[in-house]
């Protein structure tokens, strides 16, 4: 799909809820573009109230560090504070919860950046699932 428009993103969307759906759980969904500025965020039902939150700042953490959201812990214990001041040079929060995909034009993610998708309100490692395969739904073209 390249760049994220609201018809890709609901692709991404409709790819996450299914996988959820499938899994046994409730999330809410973030995609975001390459600069980390909202294009959907959707709650599921039964999914927690503050989960959308949750999963629009595992999705901006993504593009602001050029990684999946879980291994902001890694970077974070590797260099203590540093997340700190780079939450204040973006202006936003930064998280090492897991569940936050970063979407690139090569698999290894070392191609150019296209936005994120995160998923929120299950296990970090369930999140991660849904985001995973919201991601591959990026990342095919439409029928």
């Amino acid at each position: 799909m390249g760049r994220v428009d609201l018809a890709g993103a609901q692709r991404v969307l409709d790819a996450a809820v299914a996988h959820a759906s499938g899994i046994g759980v409730r999330v809410s969904v973030a995609v975001v573009d390459e600069r980390g500025h909202e294009v959907l965020c959707a709650r599921m039902d039964g999914a927690p109230w503050f989960t959308p939150h949750v999963a629009r700042t595992k999705a901006r953490s993504c593009v602001a560090l050029g990684m999946d959201s879980a291994d902001v812990a890694s970077l974070d214990a590797a260099y203590p504070g540093l997340v700190r001041l780079i939450e204040e040079q973006v202006g936003h929060a930064v998280t090492g919860l897991g569940g936050g995909v970063l979407v690139t034009t090569t698999d290894d993610g070392s191609g150019t950046v296209l936005g994120a998708v995160a998923a929120s309100g299950a296990t970090p490692e369930q999140d991660a699932e849904v985001a995973r395969a919201a991601a591959a739904a990026w990342l095919t073209r439409p029928a």
